[in-house]
């Protein structure tokens, strides 16, 4: 009985270190800023917790070839964003689509291949936060055929709560998880 005890105590040890190596490998892998930007056919903004991401998605469509961006997961309409982010209209009637179905990271990438697919887009530069990007482009990967870059924008706070890392690697670690083999829609 003594024996079964240890196995086990030595088994969930084992689970527990090799989830904490994870949490470690995903801390140290948060991208920064990419060096350099390769042009996409389209960029694609994943909305959230403020317009850091949608002003860096705005002046990035400069450099794509087509000029396209998609706003996914879109909370208000067309007319606030313009107003609060100050984009000019011309540029939001030509340029810039919305997708107001996604409320989370998986829905992001659904909405994202459809309208890729609608669009004949073949590569995007995703923008998100630094500390959602890994989650981000494991989902794209799995769900879209698209070419990603990935444009990490900087989280809210220099110094990312211990709270806020950790759920984030949860949600990671679930999506990986859910998505051993690549998903096919």
């Amino acid at each position: 009985m003594l024996t079964l005890f240890k196995r086990i105590n030595f088994f969930i040890f084992i689970i527990i270190l090799i989830f904490f190596i994870g949490f470690l490998n995903f801390k140290n892998s948060i991208p920064k800023e990419p060096m350099s930007f390769k042009q996409t056919d389209a960029v694609v903004v994943l909305t959230g917790d403020r317009g850091k991401r949608l002003e860096k998605g705005y002046e990035l469509i400069d450099q794509t070839k087509d000029s396209k961006m998609f706003i996914s997961g879109v909370g208000g309409s067309k007319t606030v964003l313009q107003k609060i982010l100050g984009f000019e209209e011309s540029k939001m009637d030509c340029c810039i689509e919305f997708g107001y179905k996604a409320e989370n990271t998986y829905q992001n990438a659904v909405e994202t291949r459809y309208w890729a697919e609608l669009n004949n887009i073949k590569s995007i530069t995703l923008i998100t936060t630094d500390l959602h990007m890994q989650r981000s482009l494991f989902l794209f990967h799995q769900i879209t055929n698209l070419e990603i870059q990935s444009y990490p924008v900087s989280y809210k706070e220099s110094v990312i709560p211990l709270e806020k890392l950790f759920s984030e690697y949860i949600k990671y670690f679930i999506s990986r998880i859910i998505f051993i083999k690549k998903y096919e829609i």
